[in-house]
């Protein structure tokens, strides 16, 4: 389980125990970011020993590695956490990633996507479900339908310890000026609560783009290559989600709105029939195929 040592992973370990999972590991990275943050880490392994509990910890110069990657602090360290809690989910047999998002997290991801220019399946924010890693690591989000409120409740009612990151509130993060500005401000020019109106259209596009992917027929239809013609026979919005996917199975990076349309304008049969991607990576088009070129390998273009 990935754990912070704040109020909403605290409140999920104590969830989880009692709902019978008495085998936790709890996992917990220290960015690296900030005064104190060592002191966190010694917290939560005194946490988890206090609660019989395994624990493993890891040190990440989030920083340095958002500059090396040339991403932002808050992907970087997303990542980061990431990778950490999928090798220890892969090392303890494939046990769940179980993580403590709850239904503000959903809420906050939907702003954040929704600015970006996130289509159906981002705006459907995380999943109670999901796979990581090609399907090897399992993730599970119980508290999706939770809101903080609520879990504010739960700790003060139980007296329950736990770390407050005053980083939380730090304006040079967006999803902190989400939480703390941009939402409020929504509220104030609606004259009301917006959050579970947002939370609800999250929930109603991440099913509706479940159900796409089931009518599409998931990764099994995505090979090595596409076919021009086949792809440009399909309607316009299957043909962007097809792209889409198609990229991230390749292993493309930074996919978003332009990059797809600029792939789908390889159907034009007009030179150059190349894109160039990130990392070095590139969308070519020969003898009626789409493939994705990547550094060190050669092929002819139309």
């Amino acid at each position: 389980m990935g754990f912070s040592g704040g109020r909403d992973s605290v409140a999920l370990v104590h969830l989880l125990k009692e709902g019978g999972w008495p085998d936790l590991v709890l996992c917990h990275l220290d960015h690296g970011l900030r005064t104190g943050s060592a002191e966190d880490c010694t917290w939560a392994q005194e946490f988890a020993s206090g609660m019989g509990l395994g624990f493993l910890s890891r040190r990440v110069d989030v920083a340095a590695a958002a500059s090396a990657a040339g991403v932002g602090v808050e992907e970087a360290g997303r990542e980061a956490r990431y990778a950490f809690f999928c090798e220890v989910s892969r090392s303890h047999q494939g046990a769940p990633l179980v993580l403590a998002h709850h239904a503000d997290d959903q809420v906050e991801t939907f702003c954040f996507r929704l600015l970006r220019g996130a289509g159906t399946s981002g705006l459907g924010g995380m999943a109670p479900f999901s796979f990581r890693e090609d399907g090897r690591v399992r993730v599970l989000r119980p508290l999706l339908s939770v809101w903080r409120w609520e879990i504010d409740a739960m700790v003060q009612d139980r007296g329950l310890a736990y770390r407050e990151d005053p980083s939380n509130r730090d304006s040079r993060w967006t999803r902190n000026r989400i939480r703390h500005e941009l939402l409020p401000e929504m509220e104030r020019v609606m004259q009301r609560p917006v959050r579970e109106a947002i939370w609800r259209a999250a929930e109603i596009l991440r099913a509706e783009a479940e159900w796409m992917d089931t009518c599409e027929g998931g990764e099994t239809v995505l090979g090595e290559v596409l076919d021009v013609d086949a792809l440009g026979k399909m309607p316009l919005a299957l043909r962007r989600r097809r792209v889409a996917r198609w990229l991230r199975r390749q292993g493309c990076q930074g996919i978003g709105f332009s990059e797809v349309e600029a792939v789908l304008g390889l159907l034009v049969r007009l030179r150059p029939a190349k894109v160039n991607l990130s990392a070095g990576c590139f969308v070519r088009r020969r003898q009626g195929q789409i493939f994705v070129e990547k550094p060190g390998s050669q092929r002819d273009c139309d």
